[in-house]
């Protein structure tokens, strides 16, 4: 490594320890604010209907407020605990495989589990020399940027849920719960696997080790790429207008770029994480989808894609 190289790193180390301090903040902010739009859902129905509380008895509709308010938090907890147990062993669902089976190989597990883990490991062989060549001068405006687009599409979510509220749109309150329902089951998925993987983060070596004892900033996945594409891909699947979808992919695009580009990621990290995010979007958002009578159906190939890829994946 030449002395350039040294530099960048002796230079680009506490840019990165400061990031990763900011990216701490950032996911504590979206996990607080997620939780309260589960909170508010769940106070919404706990709270009993107009006219059924009795002046005389105030204490007795308190009490029953609170059981139920508790009952809903429990049923959001345990929702929460049943997504990740099926995110984590849909992996290993096996149905279909078979050399016998009619089932297109492209909709088995194992296909797009290979898919995604030879594709992640072809960016991770490259990861070292894309690091290696981005510009400094780059950095400071990819992170703002990548920043304020993660701010921006919660802010999103949130205010389709706010909006829900107050035009009583039962479609856009659902939306928002679903954001944020996902959203959890994204952070604490890439919370986990950045505990395990213990990467480096670039410029803290370009050589990006895995378990490196980074557990309190790890760069694998990315966090903030699996959480802008678990938010854009349950918005555009409640709302599938083409302006909405190239919006929302567009922006976790742009985030998962930024990302790399922002010296904060490798391209490795930001694949993972986006592709962890938009999976886990799409998996909230489809799990009742048996209960939505009316709901239009893709027919092209390409909309069709999603579908294949959570194929092995049991809704329930």
């Amino acid at each position: 490594m030449g002395y350039n190289d040294k530099h960048l790193l002796g230079t680009g180390k506490m840019g990165i320890q400061n990031s990763a301090r900011l990216d701490s903040l950032i996911a504590t902010l979206h996990s607080v604010v997620l939780v309260a739009i589960l909170v508010a859902s769940a106070a919404a129905q706990a709270a009993p209907a107009s006219g059924q509380n009795l002046p005389d008895a105030p204490s007795a509709a308190q009490q029953r407020q609170r059981r139920s308010f508790g009952t809903t938090i429990g049923s959001a907890a345990k929702t929460i605990g049943h997504d990740e147990w099926h995110l984590i062993t849909a992996p290993l669902n096996l149905d279909g495989v078979s050399l016998r089976s009619s089932t297109p190989i492209y909709k088995t597990p194992m296909f797009w589990n290979a898919t995604v883990l030879t594709a992640t490991g072809v960016l991770i062989a490259n990861d070292e020399s894309v690091a290696s060549q981005v510009p400094t001068a780059w950095h400071q405006t990819s992170t703002n940027l990548s920043d304020g687009l993660t701010y921006g599409t919660a802010a999103t979510a949130g205010g389709i849920y706010l909006a829900g509220l107050v035009t009583h749109d039962d479609h856009a309150q659902r939306t928002g719960v679903l954001s944020a329902e996902a959203a959890i089951d994204t952070f604490l998925l890439t919370e986990g696997a950045k505990l395990i993987f213990n990467r480096e983060r670039p410029y803290t070596s370009y050589d990006g080790k895995f378990f490196a004892g980074n557990f309190s900033s790890g760069s694998f996945p990315s966090g903030h790429a699996a959480f802008t594409w678990t938010l854009a891909s349950v918005i555009a699947h409640e709302y599938p207008q083409w302006p909405v979808q190239v919006a929302m992919y567009g922006i976790a695009t742009a985030v998962a770029t930024t990302r790399v580009t922002g010296g904060q990621h490798f391209p490795s990290d930001v694949f993972f994480g986006s592709t962890l995010g938009f999976l886990v979007g799409r998996y909230v958002a489809n799990k009742d989808k048996h209960d939505q009578d009316g709901a239009p159906h893709p027919h092209n190939k390409v909309t069709r894609l999603p579908s294949a890829m959570l194929a092995h994946v049991s809704f329930q």
